[in-house]
């Protein structure tokens, strides 16, 4: 019943729904292949410019992110300078907060009226709405540059001890980056990228809040907006978007089974003790990174307590007001954000734990092409998930409230709950294998049928495990707004992040956007810690989350 429950789920809202988009986009009314929509979209050159700006706009920020993280990580792998599992934890808080925030924040500090604006006013123009890709380029760069930076340090950082002590026989450092460091680092390296050039791929909502729609995300969604869900053009520009994402991540994947094998920190000797010239390097750069990203989120910060701030550098006045303009005004969001990404969430601990399950069991051959297909769940972008979902469920009626499906809000967190299932396998995956096996055992030679061993002995020591998985899906899902944007059905239905989305398009709510933008953030932060208590109690080592992260290994 679970492996049925689990077929009908794939392909109700995965398998059919994309393979329908695609249909919709290569075949006539009568259902046969026809190449006018491709003659179509390739005769318009907005559609064209869309295409090569969003693979030149993704691929310039995987590549500035892992230009800027390279030196980071090679300085703090030459002092021996490990970072805690906190800070490995907030280096993948771009995961949880949408890189628009950051756009908006240094738009108020850069705009022609923002504070640092003025001052560079008459000699250049800094204003990132005015910059247009290059700023996208740059924006989503910047957000992705923690992530790039925590997933190169955690594959290096085990193995600098042993590059101290190869070092000692004669070998220079130079040569040690160049010949230990990068071949050790590529895994890491190449996930952060890949992760980088998906993000902004399908990201929509920052070009948006720039102004930007010279993208293949914007220019799905204004098709969709102006023509309807079933218009073919859609349909051909989110099957281009799929088809990039997919060959992008499995590209990626292949790169990194090809480079060094991933072990366990614990198989590595222990880093000696840091000295006081290499704590002082840690901390000096660490802190620096911390200082920078608290500089550009500082604009979104001070509009959320500024009452008067125009033309000037910093606010005249400030207030409390939109803390509890917010909280009041957008109760709703936070109680529909609970029920969408709540929804999702269980569905994803649910539905990974059968999958994680059917992997585990798997003969060696399906595992390997299971645990692919389920870590090729992260290459479908929203948008496209969304614009599937509004051309198969068009016309189809709830039988009980007698509406649509499509016009309501029950699409979208099933939308988030696909997004999130990689993230939940890989959880419930590390939580079954922490199960010891004579405990089992011991209970099928006493009698105990399956359901009463699941319930009595399985399920009480897997609780972490998958109060872990929920909370990580749950964080994915409440960012999740290429697919929000367009499920949506009305602005009373909006979670948290469509909403300051919507408030900080105005120039009236972007002091309550902006506090909901911090208090989002807040919630993130404290998720994060829960997080890291979980894991340090429960998984012990950092080699586990380790193993989380690199879905690879």
């Amino acid at each position: 019943m679970l492996f049925a429950f689990l077929a009908i789920y794939l392909l109700t809202f995965l398998v059919l729904p994309v393979g329908t988009m695609i249909l919709q986009g290569l075949t006539n009314n009568e259902g046969k292949f026809v190449a006018d929509h491709i003659k179509l979209l390739l005769a318009n050159p907005v559609y064209v410019e869309s295409l090569l700006n969003s693979l030149g706009v993704a691929a310039g920020a995987a590549v500035l992110s892992a230009v800027a993280a390279l030196p980071i990580a090679m300085v703090l792998w030459r002092y021996h300078v490990r970072p805690s599992v906190f800070i490995e934890l907030c280096g993948f808080l771009p995961l949880f907060v949408p890189p628009f925030v950051l756009a908006l924040s240094l738009q108020i500090f850069f705009g022609r009226g923002g504070a640092l604006g003025m001052l560079f006013q008459s000699y250049c123009d800094l204003d990132p709405a005015i910059l247009g890709l290059p700023s996208v380029m740059l924006i989503e760069a910047m957000h992705y540059f923690p992530l790039v930076l925590m997933t190169l340090t955690m594959t290096t950082s085990a193995y600098n001890q042993q590059a101290k002590e190869a070092a000692s026989l004669g070998s220079g450092w130079f040569r040690l980056m160049t010949r230990v460091f990068l071949p050790l680092g590529m895994p890491g390296l190449a996930f952060g990228m890949s992760i980088t050039f998906l993000k902004t791929l399908d990201d929509l909502a920052t070009p948006l809040s720039l102004g930007v729609t010279n993208l293949l995300a914007p220019q799905a969604f204004l098709r969709v907006s102006a023509y309807g869900s079933q218009d073919p053009l859609s349909s051909l520009i989110a099957t281009l978007m799929v088809v990039i994402s997919g060959l992008a991540w499995f590209a990626s994947i292949r790169f990194v089974r090809q480079h060094v094998a991933f072990r366990n920190a614990s198989s590595v000797s222990a880093s000696v003790l840091l000295s006081k010239q290499q704590m002082i390097v840690g901390i000096t750069f660490l802190g620096g990174i911390l200082m920078l990203y608290a500089t550009a989120y500082a604009g979104v910060a001070l509009t959320s307590i500024a009452r008067i701030w125009s033309y000037t550098l910093l606010p005249e006045s400030y207030v409390l007001s939109h803390y509890l303009t917010a909280i009041h005004s957008e109760r709703g969001s936070f109680i529909n954000t609970l029920a969408y990404c709540g929804f999702a969430a269980v569905l994803d601990v649910v539905v990974g734990l059968v999958m994680a399950y059917a992997i585990d069991c798997a003969p060696p051959v399906w595992k390997r092409w299971l645990t692919w297909g389920a870590t090729g769940l992260l290459s479908v972008p929203g948008v496209a998930l969304a614009i599937a979902y509004l051309q198969f469920f068009r016309g189809i009626e709830v039988p009980l409230i007698n509406q649509a499906i499509d016009a309501s809000w029950f699409l979208l967190p099933m939308a988030f709950s696909v997004r999130g299932l990689p993230f939940a396998i890989r959880a419930c995956s590390i939580t079954l294998q922490g199960i010891p096996a004579s405990y089992v055992e011991a209970a099928n030679i006493s009698g105990r049928n399956r359901f009463r061993i699941f319930i009595k002995i399985v399920l009480p020591m897997m609780t972490v495990g998958l109060f872990v998985a929920f909370l990580l899906c749950f964080g994915l899902a409440a960012v999740d707004l290429s697919s929000a944007m367009l499920l949506i059905p009305s602005e009373t239905n909006a979670p948290v992040s469509y909403s300051i989305y919507l408030n900080m398009q105005s120039t009236t709510g972007r002091g309550a956007g902006s506090a909901l933008a911090i208090l989002s953030i807040a919630l993130v932060t404290l998720s994060l810690f829960t997080l890291l208590v979980l894991i340090r109690r429960d998984w012990k080592t950092v080699s586990s989350f380790r193993k989380f992260v690199f879905t690879g290994s």
